[in-house]
């Protein structure tokens, strides 16, 4: 038995033959040289193909005895079949590209219903708009502006609940004198008249108050008085909490750290300016003519134009 007598797995590929040449049943009939012949395309859904390095089928076993040819519509040919160098490591599938071999390991992971994950705490959620609105509870952001007094806030629906403040509404009320306030803070900083809680204290010279903006009053008192003082270079601050900051230029401290990238930053402020690069948040809204930006800094240069 010749090689032109089987047909191996390698050679059972559909391929179309430009001209056809009539065959007749004369003894001895020879078979023509192959003509140019033109392999099918084979698509990937939404990828576009990679050329490929020559492969060919190793050896395999006849699945056949001997053919008769003359009952074959097409030439057979042997043609190069491409190979599919990406694995489940779970079922052995095998892709030929990454990007659908990732798709079919959401089956296996569980993934697949929720498959946009937030990588600074591992919640996870089915679209990816609701990650981004998640996002901004690590970044900070608050990409909803009222209009009336300037105020932004982090979901739409806080800025609705903060928009009663200009109605004139009062949906709040003490339990135990029932006056009533338009925004649940005020209420809660009114409670303290019953309780005589002063949650607000003083970090100069400890005083305590019941409302933070008493505090801020009395905060006039020390805004000439910096008795926190920097031991390495002497420059001294009204407040701890300013000192502490200020050690970081001199010890090179970076504790915030982005969980994107890894760059670190001396102030949770710069981290948070600098996370937007990533979500590609834009907080930062003109009330003029909507253009929206991630920096403030850019927002104030672009306020400019509108000011003349």
């Amino acid at each position: 038995m010749t090689h032109r007598d089987v047909l191996f797995p390698a050679d059972v590929q559909q391929v179309k033959i430009k001209e056809e040449v009539p065959w007749t049943s004369s003894v001895g009939q020879q078979f023509p040289e192959p003509l140019h012949i033109k392999e099918e395309e084979e698509e990937e859904e939404e990828e576009e193909e990679e050329e490929e390095e020559p492969w060919i089928s190793p050896p395999a076993e006849p699945l056949h005895g001997p053919l008769d040819y003359s009952r074959l519509p097409f030439t057979v040919v042997t043609v190069k079949t491409a190979p599919k160098p990406f694995s489940c490591s779970e079922c052995g599938k095998q892709f030929l590209y990454k990007q659908s071999l990732k798709r079919h390991m959401r089956l296996h992971t569980g993934k697949k219903k929720f498959p946009f994950g937030c990588e600074v705490c591992g919640k996870r959620f089915k679209h990816q708009h609701n990650l981004k609105t998640h996002m901004r509870i690590h970044t900070g952001e608050k990409p909803f502006v009222c209009d009336i007094c300037g105020k932004r806030a982090r979901h739409q629906n806080n800025l609705k609940t903060h928009m009663i403040v200009h109605k004139g509404e009062r949906p709040f009320g003490c339990d135990v004198c029932g006056k009533r306030f338009n925004r649940k803070t005020s209420l809660r900083a009114h409670m303290t008249v019953h309780t005589g809680e002063k949650p607000y204290g003083c970090d100069v010279c400890g005083k305590s108050y019941k409302r933070k903006t008493h505090l801020r009053t009395h905060m006039t008192v020390h805004a000439e008085e910096k008795p926190f003082g920097c031991e390495v270079c002497g420059k001294r601050f009204n407040r701890k909490t300013h000192l502490a900051t200020h050690m970081a230029v001199h010890t090179g401290e970076k504790p915030y750290s982005c969980d994107f990238c890894g760059k670190r930053f001396t102030r949770k402020t710069h981290l948070n300016s600098h996370i937007t690069v990533h979500t590609g948040e834009k907080p930062f809204g003109c009330g003029v003519c909507g253009q929206e930006f991630t920096q403030q800094g850019s927002l104030n240069r672009h306020m400019r134009f509108h000011l003349g």
